[in-house]
């Protein structure tokens, strides 16, 4: 892990996410990327058909969003961060995502408030659409991690190949804290699957990441997210590791998305990566990662 980018609109909530991100450079020696996305209003002259936005008050947007950045870099836990400011003036999430591919990210690291009522910049649908949108994994702080030691991590996932195809990277933030893994397949009443399947499916994907330190949890349900959260009760979890499809348009109507449903839900952290395509036999179970 080389590179972190954490949005911010400099709220308490982007602020518990820049907290476990320096934490997570200073364990992996990262640099983070502090990405803040300026709303400066246009407008319309009456003596041209150009479009400006009014100098002044983009001055002093700018020297706002400088001592926010000033403020930002001298909290305690930012000391020895490699860390540096990023402008942009576009859409949040569509920037979030572009400026991800374009300076290779290893990891988005974002406050949200999910169905809190809150009205800040990175309130739900907004961490939702990068969660969906984004190539590389995202992790979604809801509260202060002081201590960011993770001991107790769920990966929960279908199991089939998709999983088997697209875990590199959840794995290896995982191994970052050499935390006990709890493997947790939800059984929902309109996607069975027999005891022995499931067990077959597990058992064999431990043996391919070579899994030791682990617990394995199934759980039946009437939804996806709802057997993750009774999952994350029972095992006291410190995070969520779990795929999602990044599905948009009609698909994803029909289908909706568990993961989305979990990173708006869940008080814990939850790291999210987007799934490739995958065209092998992806079972009942296709929709868990969703």
């Amino acid at each position: 892990m080389k590179k972190i980018l954490v949005p911010t609109d400099f709220s308490e909530c982007a602020e518990h996410a820049a907290e476990v991100a320096a934490n997570l450079a200073k364990r992996t020696g990262a640099r983070l990327y502090m990405l803040h996305i300026m709303d400066i209003p246009v407008y319309d002259r009456n003596d041209s058909f150009q479009s400006f936005s009014d100098a002044a008050e983009g001055i002093f947007w700018m020297k706002l969003v400088k001592k926010r950045y000033k403020e930002l870099f001298a909290r305690p836990f930012m000391k020895g961060v490699n860390a540096v400011e990023v402008i942009q003036y576009d859409g949040v999430y569509s920037t979030i995502a572009k400026q991800a591919a374009e300076h290779d990210i290893d990891l988005i690291v974002m406050g949200s408030h999910g169905d809190s009522g809150a009205h800040e910049l990175f309130i739900g649908s907004n961490t939702e659409k990068v969660v969906r949108i984004a190539e590389c994994p995202v992790l979604t702080v809801k509260n202060r991690h002081q201590d960011f030691d993770l001991k107790n991590i769920i990966f929960a996932s279908n199991f089939y190949g998709e999983a088997k195809e697209n875990f590199a990277k959840l794995f290896n933030f995982i191994k970052l804290f050499d935390a006990h893994v709890h493997l947790v397949k939800v059984i929902t009443p309109d996607h069975f699957e027999s005891t022995e399947q499931t067990n077959k499916l597990v058992a064999d994907f431990r043996a391919e990441w070579r899994i030791d330190n682990c617990t394995v949890h199934v759980i039946n349900e009437s939804t996806v997210h709802a057997g993750i959260g009774y999952a994350t009760g029972v095992v006291n979890a410190d995070a969520i590791a779990m795929e999602t499809h990044g599905r948009t348009g009609i698909s994803r109507f029909f289908y909706g998305s568990q993961t989305e449903s979990v990173v708006n839900h869940a008080e814990i952290p939850v790291l999210s990566v987007k799934i490739k395509e995958y065209k092998g036999d992806l079972g009942p179970f296709s929709r868990i990662g969703s």
